[in-house]
């Protein structure tokens, strides 16, 4: 997409002294296509790149075979898929779907939200006793599923009561036995449907593809799930205006490759990916490479040549350690040190060379990698460096569901590190701070989100009369208007996959033992970098007293706290597992309503972690009581 001088708008800074408030509009770069609504993305591509791939995979990893769908494929499939639930359920439904990254998956979300009704996407990492909830809060009447959750889905179906049609993504991964099992299914239910059959027995009908337009743009069209878990959990409500509005904003902001190769790696269920690797690469034109699995992305880069990915920091930091080390078994790890450093100092100067002086590393990374879209979680300075160095451009970027979910990020024209980049095209944003300093994160634009699912008070509480939606994540502007997160939302953990945990929720599971008198959980930062889930338990001891009919030892309180952990664990998908935990005899510092001051606990912990060579292995189990005690960290001398 080219840069057209009369349509960029001028980026605007200002304060809102009557609130408090610094607003930064971000600045369009370059000219948006006529994309108005979800259906236009597909139609586009129809009409522009019909005979170009949309979308290439692998049935399985090992397979030689590439299959492919053009453009022309993906429209005439979506429509397909229209006219077919229109004969089955009303416009308007809410229809849940889950699976791995596939051709199929992105054609259900296309036909359902660009006009049909209302998609519910599904975390394919979540356990089966999380997804129960997910359907029944929804009211999802169709669940579209990969083939491997088909024995679970059968036998909750009588606990679900909105749902009367399921419909089963064969892929052609389906062993012979188990695909006889279904189709024994469907002669006694003959609401149970294989997507792969439904598409390819329907007649493609001749000229631009029927699309179906959406009653009003601003009616639901996507209920994202946020983290934590499935019962407690809010859920987000996203418009075909508030989507349609997002990706929009990132067209003004980038510019990229044409033809434009990506590789998608991160799940599509979750709104980054679908925004940034999905809908805006349909709209660039860009043909989507599915990768064949993390262990093959190597492989996969080297391979398909992709000009493009969108990543969280863990695969930017195995891309990074895979080069450095391949360099250092080599002996070239002088290197490649020496022609980062001159490439570098070079292109400080205005003198780009660096693909040139880096071309045996880009090799191994297929040649084209020039962008890596970035998100969920910071990026080490040391990684971002060393991309730069070699010729490609991390793009760092910042969201949240409720924002459809892109706000902020770097672009092709300004790219600054240690922030989260400017405003997207269009999107305002504002730090409540009194005019100056740090202060809450607030977003107005058509990016926000409807609301949260049934839930009004939280709704109002979210986005307030005027407009902006409060994230209640910390930062400041830049001189150059990009932004820095200073805090996270509150308590929330982000771990290096970009993966969200609310501590709150695995708290709420330790208070379900009679043992916990309180608990803290919170991410602590290991010595490789990595977030470990961590918990400080106060121990119930008249409790333990009472039971035991004497004194319990500290040998046999770290015996049972290990074992809630590990009941606790049982239940909880693998990434919000707790790895580490210490316990106290000791209240913890809490505010005059009871309530636990996390500030002060993790000050204390922090300030020992600092100060000492422990680790959180060292103090796995342990009781903490005499070398934690919050409020005293004067006795620590680092």
């Amino acid at each position: 997409m080219k840069k057209t001088e009369k349509s960029i708008k001028t980026r605007t800074s200002q304060s809102d002294p009557d609130r408090g408030f610094q607003i930064v509009r971000g600045k369009t770069w370059y000219d948006v296509p006529p994309i108005h609504l979800l259906r236009d993305v597909v139609l586009r591509g129809y009409n522009l790149y019909q005979d170009r791939e949309a979308v290439r995979w692998r049935v399985r990893p090992r397979d030689t075979e590439i299959v492919s769908r053009t453009y022309g494929d993906l429209a005439r499939d979506v429509s397909k898929m229209q006219k077919w639930l229109e004969t089955q359920l009303p416009r308007g439904s809410r229809i849940a779907l889950i699976g791995e990254n596939s051709y199929l998956w992105m054609v259900t979300w296309l036909a359902v939200a660009s006009g049909f009704g209302v998609i519910v996407p599904i975390d394919r990492l979540l356990k089966p006793d999380e997804i129960e909830p997910i359907l029944k809060r929804s009211e999802s009447v169709m669940f579209v599923y990969d083939a491997s959750w088909h024995e679970y889905v059968s036998a909750v179906c009588d606990n679900l009561p909105y749902l009367t049609h399921r419909v089963i993504m064969d892929r052609r991964v389906v062993p012979e036995a188990a695909r006889d099992a279904i189709e024994m299914g469907q002669s006694a239910d003959s609401k149970l449907f294989v997507l792969d059959d439904l598409l390819s027995q329907m007649p493609d009908f001749a000229g631009e593809p029927d699309l179906m337009v959406p009653a009003d743009a601003a009616d639901d069209a996507a209920i994202l799930f946020t983290s934590g878990t499935s019962a407690t959990s809010k859920a987000a409500i996203l418009t075909d205006k508030s989507i349609v509005a997002d990706l929009r904003a990132l067209l003004g902001s980038v510019s990229f490759p044409d033809p434009l190769y990506t590789l998608s790696i991160l799940p599509l269920h979750h709104a980054f990916e679908n925004t940034c690797g999905f809908l805006t690469v349909l709209s660039f034109g860009g043909t989507i490479h599915v990768f064949d699995g993390l262990r093959y992305i190597g492989k996969n880069l080297e391979e398909f040549k992709v000009h493009l990915i969108v990543a969280v920091p863990a695969i930017l930091d195995a891309i990074y350690r895979r080069v450095i080390n391949e360099a250092a078994k080599t002996g070239q790890d002088r290197k490649l040190k020496l022609g980062m450093k001159i490439a570098t100092v070079l292109y400080k100067q205005g003198i780009d060379i660096r693909r040139k002086l880096m071309k045996e590393v880009l090799d191994k990374l297929g040649s084209r990698l020039q962008y890596i879209i970035c998100g969920a979680a910071p990026v080490e300075l040391e990684t971002l460096e060393f991309f730069r160095a070699i010729g490609i451009e991390v793009l760092a970027g910042y969201g949240l569901t409720e924002a459809s979910p892109v706000v902020s990020g770097g672009n092709t024209r300004v790219n600054e590190f240690g922030t989260v980049g400017q405003p997207l095209s269009g999107v305002e944003v504002a730090i409540a701070n009194g005019g100056e300093g740090e202060g809450e994160i607030l977003v107005r634009s058509d990016i926000v989100m409807k609301g949260y699912l049934d839930d009004p008070e939280a709704t109002a509480e979210a986005i307030d009369q005027d407009g902006w939606l409060h994230t209640a994540d910390i930062g400041r502007f830049t001189k150059k208007k990009s932004i820095v997160i200073t805090g996270r939302s509150k308590s929330m953990i982000v771990l290096s996959s970009g993966k969200k945990v609310f501590p709150e929720e695995i708290e709420a599971l330790l208070y379900r033992h009679g043992m916990v008198r309180d608990a803290l959980v919170f991410g602590h930062q290991g010595a490789g970098g990595d977030i470990v889930i961590t918990a400080k338990v106060v121990v119930n001891q008249d409790k333990m007293r009472e039971e035991l009919r004497r004194d319990p030892t500290e040998d046999e309180m770290s015996r049972a706290l290990a074992n809630i952990i590990e009941e606790i664990n049982r239940g909880l998908p693998s990434f919000k597992e707790i790895r580490s935990y210490f316990y106290s005899l000791h209240d913890m510092v809490k505010t005059t309503t009871l309530k636990i001051r996390r500030g002060v606990e993790l000050a204390a912990i922090n300030d020992y972690f600092a100060c000492t060579k422990a680790t959180w292995q060292s103090l796995r189990g342990k009781n903490i009581d005499s070398i934690i005690v919050p409020g005293q960290q004067e006795n620590l001398s680092c």
